[in-house]
């Protein structure tokens, strides 16, 4: 190899060596305009975001509130649903009474018995409540 050739391969790995540093060097700078605008990106969706923080906090109050209002009713459905549970069985304490009564009655007097069902009841009342006129019509 002569000087020359040298000369120029020298320059040359130099070129490419300064070539591939402007490179590096644009790449960073570009990297760091991306990551700065990135940041500001960021930074608007935060300010951006944090412009909802009143709104929510209400809605969130609005829904803690219905919370405590369903609580509530569930509560009060809660207690009518004993209450209903609790008249059920009075009624059903106090017919069993009354039927007892019925029956003790129909044990001591037969004959008079009124019935103690609604079938009983409304066949006595059909066949004593008719009048066979001459209109046959039944009386109310």
């Amino acid at each position: 190899m002569s000087t020359t050739s040298l000369v120029l391969l020298v320059i040359a790995v130099l070129v490419v060596a300064v070539l591939v540093g402007l490179a590096v060097v644009a790449l960073t700078r570009r990297n760091a305009r991306l990551r700065a605008a990135r940041v500001e990106q960021a930074g608007q969706l935060r300010a951006a975001a944090a412009a909802h923080d009143e709104p929510i906090a209400a809605s969130r109050n609005r829904v803690e509130e219905a919370q405590v209002r369903a609580d509530e009713a569930h509560a009060r459905a809660d207690e009518a649903d004993a209450e209903v549970h609790l008249a059920e069985q009075v009624l059903a304490h106090d017919e069993a009474q009354q039927e007892d009564q019925l029956r003790a009655a129909d044990e001591l007097a037969p004959e008079t018995s009124t019935g103690t069902g609604t079938d009983d009841t409304q066949s006595t009342q059909d066949t004593q409540g008719t009048d066979d006129g001459p209109e046959g019509r039944h009386r109310a």
